[in-house]
């Protein structure tokens, strides 16, 4: 098979394959950048139903931009593309969800045609064993229900494929599909791609740097340098006066066309320093500034840090029982019953807080939540966590009485303006490409969250819940102060009554309570760094 432009010849039949109708024509494009730079000029090509294609040239040559305009994710400024059918694309990343099963992965490529109702819980039936079906022709039907992130870099290249075909393209574009795997590994997968192209009758469209590879398996080759299309390697070699690059390593001079505008600006191996030395001296004065004009405006004096050392130990050693009868008079029975109330409170608030938090969060994050939404929905958690939870108990107890109704209610509402941020911050923490790869498949917004950054932020998520819970089991031992229930109710009684042995065994049970759950979550959090 030879390549002349855009007219391609088939060897053995020695006709015109323009014959056959185009599944993809590019007509005369130009793409240039917003920096200026001009990553494709004039390039025409046609692409037929059946055949694998495969584009080369140097590093920043334009081979991704095209298959970026191809895919309709990049808009030429100049000519046009006509498409004839779905296209699907295998990333050079795969961006697959890596805590998500390889039939899971696949089913995303039905998103596209299903309604966030048919994919929230379970796939439909057709569509799942369509997925277990195109898993077994690419070889992993034994490895269907294993998580993406325990797979072989190979067998994570096949569930990419499997996912591109459940999107049933017409044209199926792969951008470096064998660039990470070695060499026997990489001819498994193109002798693959090629019978799938053979079979279901794809327009596969590769962008390569193994010559071996692509002469071994694409039906025609295209050559592209600087943005323009040539005829073949010789050429090439001639019109431009340099060497080519060896496979792997780039020869040209230029700024590769996927790099971002941010990219191309920042000078390689410059390192940016936060302040120079003069800013962080200045810096130092400020802050001893303040901390003296802090001291000073709220009259704290050598004498009053002596009398505070004498309070606090005279306090300490009223703190401590000095007699079995002090110890023995201790309501142990009643101050266990308020304790496991606390914890109950803190149980029962934090889950409100995590379930209010969850939609909140999605709706804050600016890689899930609608635009418009956003700032208004920040403005609101801001809100919440102005108040402290004491407050928001003294609002609850106004509202619905005394009791540890209320303080549920207060430490909900305190976990929420918490948790919220905790939860978008993690949303937004998380690998864009599978997002980004669910939105060219067409999926919306909220099955982009449930797939994607749901699985992807769910360890950070859970140990934010944790922390909450922890922290809401000291928070609501303070409710008690405004009769709000649990343990902190004796904990007043206690301090307005100077019982203060009384007041160290309620703080001693706390304590006992904290450091279970210390240990607890530091054992679940060990599980899930594991687990990653």
């Amino acid at each position: 098979m030879q390549s002349l432009g855009s007219i391609a010849i088939d060897e053995q039949r020695q006709s015109p394959v323009a014959a056959q109708p185009y599944v993809v024509e590019v007509q005369n494009i130009d793409f240039c950048y917003r920096n200026g730079c001009n990553a494709l000029r004039d390039v025409s090509l046609a692409f037929h139903a059946g055949k694998h294609y495969a584009i080369m040239g140097p590093s920043g040559c334009g081979k991704t931009t095209l298959l970026g305009c191809i895919s309709g994710r990049l808009s030429p400024q100049q000519g046009a593309i006509v498409r004839h059918g779905r296209v699907a694309t295998i990333h050079q990343d795969l961006r697959l969800v890596a805590n998500r099963t390889a039939s899971e992965n696949v089913l995303h490529g039905a998103m596209g045609r299903l309604s966030l109702l048919r994919t929230a819980l379970r796939f439909p039936k057709v569509e799942r064993a369509r997925a277990e079906r195109l898993i077994a022709r690419v070889g992993l039907a034994a490895k269907s229900n294993t998580l993406v992130k325990h797979l072989s870099g190979g067998e994570r290249q096949r569930v990419a494929i499997a996912r591109a075909l459940m999107q049933d393209p017409a044209i199926l574009l792969a951008d470096e599909p064998v660039a990470a795997l070695d060499r026997e590994t990489a001819h498994d997968v193109m002798q693959l791609i090629s019978e799938l192209a053979r079979e279901q009758q794809l327009a596969v469209i590769s962008v390569l740097h193994d010559d071996r590879i692509a002469e071994s398996y694409a039906d025609q080759i295209f050559h592209v340098s600087n943005g323009r299309l040539v005829a073949g390697r010789e050429d090439l070699r001639r019109k431009f006066d340099y060497p080519l690059e060896p496979v792997g390593r780039s020869a040209l001079p230029i700024v590769s066309a996927s790099e971002t505008v941010e990219e191309r600006d920042t000078e390689p191996g410059r390192k940016v320093q936060p302040f120079n030395r003069r800013q962080s001296f200045l810096l130092v004065c400020l802050a001893c500034s303040v901390y003296i004009w802090s001291i000073a405006e709220l009259d704290i004096r050598a004498r009053d840090l002596q009398g505070a050392v004498w309070g606090v130990g005279a306090f300490l050693k009223e703190l401590v029982p000095y007699s079995w009868q002090q110890i023995t008079a201790i309501p142990w029975t009643t101050l266990g019953a308020a304790l496991v109330e606390t914890i109950q409170m803190a149980l029962l608030g934090t889950t409100a807080g995590v379930v209010v938090s969850w939609p909140l969060a999605a709706l804050a994050a600016k890689n899930v939540g609608p635009r418009w939404l956003r700032r208004p929905i920040r403005f609101l958690l801001n809100v919440i966590r102005t108040v402290p939870s004491l407050i928001w108990a003294l609002l609850f107890v106004a509202a619905v009485g005394l009791g540890s109704f209320a303080g549920v209610l207060a430490l909900a509402a305190y976990s929420v303006g918490y948790l919220s941020k905790f939860f978008y911050e993690a949303y937004e923490g998380v690998d864009p490409g599978p997002t980004e790869a669910l939105r060219e498949i067409g999926a919306s917004g909220l099955q982009r969250f449930l797939h994607a950054v749901a699985p992807a932020s769910g360890p950070a998520v859970l140990s934010s819940c944790i922390f909450m819970l922890e922290y809401n089991v000291r928070a609501a031992s303070v409710l008690g102060i405004v009769d709000a229930g649990g343990i902190g109710f004796y904990m007043k009684q206690y301090a307005d009554y100077r019982a203060f042995p009384a007041l160290l065994a309620c703080l001693l049970l706390l304590l006992l309570v904290v450091v279970v759950f210390d240990a607890v979550s530091c054992r679940i959090r060990e599980r899930l760094v594991q687990a990653e």
